[in-house]
């Protein structure tokens, strides 16, 4: 059919490895393959000179058994200030619904004065959503990313924000990998 496949389908890439016969929880040579979608909300930051006042991003201590660094502030190329994302564990077959229901005000507000003291209600307005592979599950370490090859066939899991900043490099592999 093909020399080499590169499997970098995001949420879907489990599902292509299935497909291939690959086990996803692991077996023999094969690593763990089986993804789980962890939802995250972002809150917009819109309270005037806020923005001004935050110049570089702000991260609290993480939670290493938690499903994600935890909510930080975090800088857009417009300048824009976003506080988030949380982290909500879904089952395999959810539905991805990228709403901001806006519920989690109370937690976002207090987790966001944590990080910027003068942050008030009237600050926050609901941004985005947006879902993330994960590795692990809900209450265990965090995994990194994971590029694994069988011959021909790449796979990549997991793959994270951290992933659009690593994407040169994890071509660069890929590449190497099937050389």
């Amino acid at each position: 059919l093909t020399a080499a496949l590169v499997n970098a389908a995001g949420h879907g890439a489990p599902r292509i490895a299935a497909a291939l016969g690959y086990p996803l929880d692991g077996e023999g040579e094969v690593p763990r393959l089986r993804q789980t979608a962890s939802r995250g909300r972002y809150y917009d930051v819109v309270g005037p000179g806020l923005a001004q006042a935050v110049t570089r991003l702000i991260y609290p201590l993480p939670d290493h058994a938690g499903a994600a660094l935890g909510v930080h502030l975090t800088i857009d190329t417009d300048g824009a200030l976003h506080l988030g994302p949380d982290a909500t564990w879904l089952e395999d077959d959810a539905v991805l619904d990228y709403r901001n229901s806006d519920e989690g005000r109370a937690e976002f507000l207090a987790a966001g004065q944590r990080l910027l003291p003068a942050l008030t209600d009237d600050d926050l307005a609901p941004g985005q959503v947006g879902y993330r592979p994960k590795l692990h599950n809900a209450g265990e370490p965090q995994a990194d990313f994971l590029v694994w090859h069988d011959g021909g066939y790449v796979h990549l899991g997991g793959i994270e924000s951290p992933g659009l900043t690593a994407a040169l490099p994890l071509a660069d592999l890929v590449a190497d990998l099937l050389r």
